[in-house]
């Protein structure tokens, strides 16, 4: 337990989506393990390949199919295929893409995700959603959830003209809200996000859900670092 009131002044938490409201590690294990397999790529090892996979996916996630072509260059630029031919390289990213959707259709939170978010709006803090993923997906899971109306302005990449870790983001939900960057807490699990956290000058929570190593979120020295949602409940005193 906590022994400080860190809620104590805060108006707004800021929740990313993937890799903490929505736990989507499991489904990229599965795609990542069988797809390196079926393609016999050459494995950096499990936790580097999820990282690299979670950044086409992100990518495909998140831009028109337009986009896609024009910067499938950037989109496929990733250590897991190197040295595989372009149109290769679209075939096996259509692949993991095609597994990946499959695999998340029932979309499931992590555990504690519902208790949180009910905890700090019975204790008056108000939430939103800043996320690099399409606004539509947001929408569907916090629907099937009953959590919608917990959160008051979701912002996902279409939302904003620079993605995370840009903050405009973050700056965009505080001019909506309202708020002051002191008055508001940031919750993440990429460098992007506490790098975003940084830029917008705003305390940030470093979750540690699957995809970065605990390390890498240690060393950008975040406000807090958390391994799962109960942990972050401690820290809040909830």
């Amino acid at each position: 337990m906590n022994d400080k009131d860190v809620l104590k002044g805060i108006k707004l938490v800021i929740f990313d989506y993937d890799g903490v409201i929505y736990n989507m590690i499991e489904p990229l294990r599965q795609t990542v393990v069988e797809g390196t397999e079926k393609f016999a790529l050459k494995s950096s090892g499990l936790q580097e390949d999820m990282r690299e996979v979670f950044h086409l996916l992100e990518f495909a996630l998140t831009r028109t199919v337009a986009d896609q072509i024009l910067d499938s260059k950037e989109m496929l630029d990733i250590q897991l295929l190197k040295g595989v031919p372009h149109l290769k390289r679209l075939r096996i990213a259509t692949s993991f893409y095609g597994d990946f959707r499959d695999r998340t259709k029932e979309p499931i939170l992590f555990d504690g995700v519902e208790e949180l978010v009910k905890k700090l709006n019975k204790k008056g803090i108000k939430m939103a959603i800043l996320s690099n993923s399409a606004k539509k997906y947001i929408l569907s899971t916090l629907e099937q959830y009953e959590l919608l109306n917990y959160f008051s302005t979701i912002l996902g990449a279409a939302e904003v003209k620079e993605v995370k870790p840009n903050p405009e983001g973050l700056l965009k939900i505080l001019e909506i809200e309202n708020v002051k960057p002191k008055e508001v807490i940031f919750i993440g699990d990429m460098i992007s996000d506490t790098d975003a956290g940084k830029n917008a000058k705003i305390k940030t929570i470093a979750i540690a859900s699957g995809i970065l190593p605990v390390e890498k979120l240690v060393a950008e020295n975040p406000y807090f670092l958390a391994h799962n949602i109960l942990e972050i409940q401690q820290f809040f005193n909830l």
